[in-house]
């Protein structure tokens, strides 16, 4: 068979398949270069919405994003045990690694400023658990590593009319069981004394870090426009020069009310977002 066009992704399935299957050909059609135990399939690009083929060999294909860069992080020794425990009790399936790096890379930074670190939207604490683990933030006593999640979905009072259109209330089916997942983070994140798990909707939960005036690192991931800008409210007062708030959701189609506060949030406050093609974003305290 002849190679494909640069701007064609061909796809051929080999008959018979493992498990018996036969391929039925139309009496007149089908290609006519595949040999006749193979269906060619020849996706051509740019498509009609604009996407474009990413040519191989791929380096990474995970979680949205496919490239050829390089990605030798993830051989890291450091960042597999980082992963590995970011992990633990995390959804079987779950490759987010480039997204953890980020956040690495994030609490790298932060650590060397002054303030106390929070996850607003923990889940199973894959970034807080990696992030963890890569700073040995037990040595980093007295500081502190905050944790807020309702452990029970995304609170259907703080979405808007836009938002359930866009079926945020669907992604509250793995968040069922929250006690058992809160109880999962409660042991996981119970090797660090300085962690401060807090089970309650933001903002009324933050009150438990109403003491807390220096904060370094925010990760914020909670899935609505109006729980995410009064997280925003409350800790960028206290955020301190060049401290990072990581934004999880800002670049996913699904996503796209936070993204739009998000813009409108900045503007206002006059600081630039960096987005990531992680669907992450990033913002600095000048």
């Amino acid at each position: 068979m002849s190679a494909p066009p640069p701007d064609t992704l061909r796809i051929n399935l080999q008959f018979p398949l493992a498990d018996g299957r036969t391929l039925v050909r139309p009496a007149h059609g089908g290609s006519r270069t595949a040999p006749p135990e193979t269906l060619q399939i020849d996706f051509k690009f740019p498509t009609a919405d604009g996407r474009t083929l990413v040519q191989g060999p791929l380096t990474y294909n995970q979680d949205g994003l496919a490239t050829q860069h390089n990605a030798e992080f993830m051989r890291d020794p450091r960042f597999v045990e980082a992963y590995r425990v970011g992990m633990e009790n995390g959804y079987p399936g779950t490759r987010i690694e480039w997204r953890v790096h980020v956040a690495l890379w994030c609490a790298s930074q932060a650590v060397l400023l002054q303030g106390d670190f929070v996850e607003c939207g923990v889940n199973t604490g894959i970034l807080s658990g990696a992030v963890m683990t890569w700073l040995d933030f037990a040595r980093l006593a007295p500081r502190r590593f905050f944790l807020f999640d309702t452990w029970a979905g995304i609170p259907v009072e703080q979405m808007s009319a836009e938002e359930k259109r866009l079926g945020v209330p669907d992604m509250n089916v793995k968040y069922q069981n929250g006690d058992v997942l809160y109880a999962g983070v409660q042991q996981k994140f119970a090797r660090w004394p300085n962690a401060v798990v807090v089970r309650g909707r933001v903002p009324e939960a933050l009150e438990a870090m109403r003491e807390s005036q220096h904060v370094a690192y925010a990760s914020i991931d909670l899935n609505v426009a109006e729980a995410e800008m009064a997280a925003a409210d409350f800790l960028w007062p206290r955020m301190v020069s060049g401290g990072l708030m990581l934004l999880d959701d800002y670049g996913w189609a699904s996503h796209i009310n936070q993204k739009h506060a998000w813009d409108d949030w900045a503007a206002r406050h006059g600081v630039m977002i960096l987005a990531l093609p992680t669907g992450q974003a990033l913002i600095r305290k000048p």
